[in-house]
């Protein structure tokens, strides 16, 4: 076993120790209690160990990082750029079409007031579109009835990722 490896495993060994102790009722967050770790890793004792220094600069968490298929925004953020243009991306939810516009619903359907709503005007209908996919598109964000949405007139302006 090389040393690096050796050391990744001791170190994994001491965190599932650390861990073990940890009563679920001491976590903040609401998600659901985690599955066991799985059978103790022998260690092997030949390893060397090391003594770390405890660092008592403040932890900030790091932010959370959304995929978004070449950049933008999420679909759930864009409530917060309203007045500005922006790329938006999300998954399709839903959709629907009032005479010649069509309404593509990204992370919620409708009636659900949080929704990204894309409005495409005017273009009498779509080919379906599979539910299963990602769609982004880019204009200024205004909002309707405290729907962020992004009104177009031409849908090759929607790009749709699988």
């Amino acid at each position: 076993m090389s040393r690096s490896l050796g050391v990744a495993v001791a170190s994994a060994a001491l965190l599932a120790t650390l861990l073990s102790g940890c009563s679920p009722s001491s976590y903040t967050n609401d998600e659901s209690e985690l599955e066991p770790v799985g059978e103790p890793v022998v260690v092997d004792p030949d390893t060397e160990a090391r003594s770390f220094e405890w660092n008592s600069a403040e932890v900030v968490p790091a932010p959370v990082v959304k995929e978004l298929p070449g950049g933008g925004i999420a679909w759930d953020d864009a409530v917060n750029y309203a007045g500005t243009a922006q790329r938006v991306c999300g998954p399709l939810a839903g959709g629907g079409n009032s005479d010649d516009d069509v309404f593509l619903n990204l992370g919620r359907d409708y009636p659900d007031s949080e929704r990204f709503q894309i409005v495409i005007w005017d273009v009498g209908g779509l080919e379906p579109i599979d539910g299963r996919v990602t769609l982004c598109t880019s204009g200024p964000i205004t909002l309707y009835e405290g729907v962020a949405q992004i009104e177009l007139t031409d849908p090759s302006l929607i790009e749709i990722y699988e």
